[in-house]
C-alpha cells in the first residue's frame, strides 16, 4: 500500500502541514527538520524522497552494486537477477545501478577472477559462489581496497566477508530427513546427491540430512553416496538413471544442489519412482512438483534473499569499514504439490 503523507508525519513527529511546505516548496521550514524528514521517508519508503532531497539540494549518492551469480541459463538465477533488479531500481537513499556476472560451473579461478572483475566497476559485492581459498583470496583482496563482499545462498569461510543472507542449512537438511522418514515408514536405501560439494550450503544439507537418516533407530532406512550432479540436469538425469538400474527397490532421493529437473526427467517413465526431494525452485521444477515427479522442495527464498542482499549492501556501504556485520537467516520454504 502507499504511504500517504499522513504517514510520513506521523513517522516524522511532525505536522502534515510541514510536510506540505516541503514537497511544495511554498514556506519556510528548518534545513534540519527537512533532513530528519529525509531520514525517515527514505526509512520508511516514502514515493516521494526525491522531491524531499531537492529541497534539501543534495542528489542521492550514485552506487554500483555487483552480483555474482550461476550461470544464467539456471532459470533459478536468472529470476534472481531480476528480483535483483527491481530492488536496486526501488532504492531511495541512494541512486543504485545493479551490475551482473554469470558465471558457467563452480571452478576457484574463474570465481575469484569474476569476484575482482567486479571489484573494478563496483562499491559493493555479493555473491552466490564456493568455498576455495582462492576465493577467499579475493575476498581479502576486496575488502583491502573497502568493497564488501556479502555471500547469498551458501556461506563462504572468509574472514573478510561482511556478511551472509540465506536460509538455515542444517534445519534445511534434517527436515529433509524427518520427511523421508515419514514418507519411507517401510524404510529403505535412500540416495543423497549434491550439486557440487564445494558450496557450503549443499555440505552442510548433507551432513544433516545424512546425521538425522543415520541416528533415526530402527527405520530400517541407509544412505546411498550418490555422485555429484555438477549442478547439470543432464548429468542429474544419467546419476539418477544408473542408481535406478543398480539399485532398482530405492526408496527415496535427496538432490541438494542443481539438476533437480534432471533428476525428475529420470523417473519419468519409472513404474514405482522413490520419493524425490530437492532444493531447486524454478518454474520447471515446480511445474513437476504440481504433476507428481517431484514430491517435495525445500528451498532458499529467492525473492527474499535478493531482497536482503540489496538492503544489507546498502547498508554496509552507509557504515564504512565500521560498520557491523550482516547476518541474516530466512526461512526456507517447504513446497508440496498442494501448496504451490
Amino acid at each position: 500500500m502507499r504511504l500517504t503523507i499522513s504517514d510520513l508525519a506521523r513517522e516524522a513527529h511532525v505536522s502534515v502541514s510541514t510536510i506540505d511546505r516541503i514537497l511544495s516548496g511554498r514556506g519556510k521550514v528548518k534545513p534540519a527538520t527537512v533532513e530528519h524528514v529525509l531520514a525517515t521517508a527514505e526509512r520508511i519508503g516514502f514515493h516521494a524522497v526525491g522531491s524531499i532531497r531537492s529541497r534539501r539540494g543534495i542528489e542521492a549518492p550514485a552506487r554500483s552494486f555487483g552480483f555474482l551469480l550461476n550461470d544464467r541459463s539456471r532459470l533459478y538465477y536468472e529470476l534472481m537477477s531480476q528480483q535483483i533488479s527491481r530492488e536496486i531500481a526501488g532504492l531511495t537513499s541512494v541512486q543504485g545501478r545493479a551490475i551482473f556476472s554469470h558465471i558457467s560451473g563452480p571452478c576457484p579461478e574463474r570465481t575469484a577472477e569474476a569476484l575482482l572483475a567486479l571489484g573494478e566497476k563496483c562499491d559493493a559485492i555479493a555473491a552466490v559462489c564456493i568455498d576455495h581459498p582462492q576465493v577467499n583470496m579475493a575476498v581479502e583482496e576486496l575488502h583491502a581496497r573497502g568493497i564488501p563482499v556479502v555471500a547469498m545462498l551458501s556461506d563462504i569461510s572468509s574472514k573478510h566477508r561482511r556478511g551472509f543472507v540465506g536460509s538455515n542449512d542444517w534445519q534445511l537438511g534434517r527436515s529433509a530427513g524427518w520427511f523421508v522418514q515419514r514418507f519411507c515408514p517401510q524404510g529403505g536405501k535412500v540416495a543423497l546427491m549434491t550439486g557440487n560439494p564445494r558450496y557450503l550450503c549443499q555440505q552442510s544439507h548433507a551432513a544433516s540430512f545424512r546425521a538425522f537418516i543415520q541416528g533415526a533407530t530402527g527405520s530400517g532406512l541407509s544412505i546411498l553416496e550418490a555422485p555429484s550432479t555438477d549442478e547439470s540436469d543432464t548429468r542429474a538425469q544419467q546419476v539418477v538413471t544408473a542408481l535406478l538400474h543398480e539399485h532398482p527397490d530405492l526408496a527415496a532421493i535427496m538432490l541438494a544442489g542443481g539438476g533437480l529437473e534432471g533428476a525428475a526427467e529420470a523417473l519419468r517413465s519409472h513404474d514405482r519412482p522413490p520419493l524425490l526431494i530437492g532444493t531447486e525452485l524454478t518454474e520447471r521444477t515446480r511445474s513437476a512438483l504440481v504433476s507428481g515427479r517431484i514430491d517435495m522442495i525445500l528451498s532458499h527464498p529467492g525473492e527474499a534473499i535478493a531482497r536482503e542482499a540489496v538492503h544489507a549492501m546498502v547498508r554496509l556501504l552507509e557504515g564504512g569499514k565500521s560498520g557491523a556485520e550482516v547476518q541474516t537467516s530466512l526461512p526456507f520454504e517447504i513446497l508440496i504439490g498442494e501448496n504451490c
